[in-house]
């Protein structure tokens, strides 16, 4: 019919959230991968310490007469970039990512936004699995903390409005949304940086990776590779505006250093679709 977008089958949806009211809308995606049940994966900590090492601090002889410092365990840190965790290891360093403190378990340093302790052992949050929800970006180093991720120009962006477009011969439904209508489709291009197809195209680019990110029940959103995202400020021709386009840390892209990391938090929402499509 005249609402629906062409379907492709891959491992999840956006889908977007245009509101009837006044407020800007909301980008939202949905998987469609549906399971009987969810098991969360439990690893060894001889395992898990190769997965965490580069989240694991690392002190370097510093200055210890520098006021800005703090002592843990014999070890002097800024308290910028690190945090001390007592437990089962009593001076353990975690590093500050995103401006979110790691928590300590065992010695592992971990982000509750994928993992959960459970006495010695790390386990990774469940999945999602089916659903819709909105992401927003933290990092409270940064002036778009809480910001909402957003989608136009067949990219994502942190903050700002959202494209969209219903053509006037569908009529009245074009104040109807949320509906069913869904927008399919999404990958990375080369440069890492997050798309989605246009609507009533088959068109991919040139996608590196074509599929979706993995979402956490209550937690965040990284990229395919277990990731954080980053985002690069970008100035549009003609524009004096900066805006900051999301991308995902795929490997051999480089990015430059005015590009910093953030965490994409998970919102559910009870809505399947929000626009006729995005732009």
């Amino acid at each position: 019919t005249a609402t629906e977008a062409p379907c492709f089958f891959v491992r999840h949806l956006l889908v977007f959230l245009a509101s009837t009211t006044t407020t800007p809308p909301t980008s939202i995606i949905t998987n469609t991968i549906k399971v009987t049940a969810m098991k969360s994966t439990v690893y060894p900590l001889t395992i898990l310490a190769g997965l965490l090492a580069s989240t694991r601090a690392t002190p370097v002889p510093i200055d210890s007469s520098s006021t800005s410092l703090e002592e843990c365990g014999g070890q002097w840190y800024s308290p910028r970039s690190y945090t001390c965790r007592a437990g089962a290891d009593s001076n353990a360093l975690c590093p500050v990512v995103n401006g979110e403190a790691m928590d300590d378990c065992a010695g592992a340093c971990y982000t509750p936004l994928r993992y959960s302790c459970n006495g010695n052992a790390l386990s990774e949050n469940p999945r999602k699995s089916s659903g819709t929800y909105t992401l927003t970006a933290s990092n409270s180093d940064q002036p778009f903390d809480g910001q909402p991720i957003q989608a136009a120009g067949n990219h994502f962006w942190v903050g700002g409005h959202a494209a969209t477009y219903c053509p006037s011969n569908v009529g009245s439904i074009c104040n109807s949304f949320p509906n069913d209508t869904t927008l399919i489709g999404n990958g990375y291009m080369t440069d890492g940086a997050l798309t989605f197809t246009q609507a009533h195209s088959s068109a991919q680019w040139n996608l590196s990776y074509y599929g979706g990110g993995i979402a956490y029940e209550g937690g965040g959103y990284f990229g395919p590779n277990g990731e954080d995202l980053i985002t690069c400020p970008v100035t549009p021709e003609g524009s004096n505006m900066t805006s900051w386009k999301l991308f995902a840390r795929l490997a051999g892209v480089r990015f430059s250093s005015s590009c910093v990391g953030l965490y994409a938090i998970v919102h559910d929402q009870n809505i399947s679709a929000g626009a006729w499509q995005y732009t």
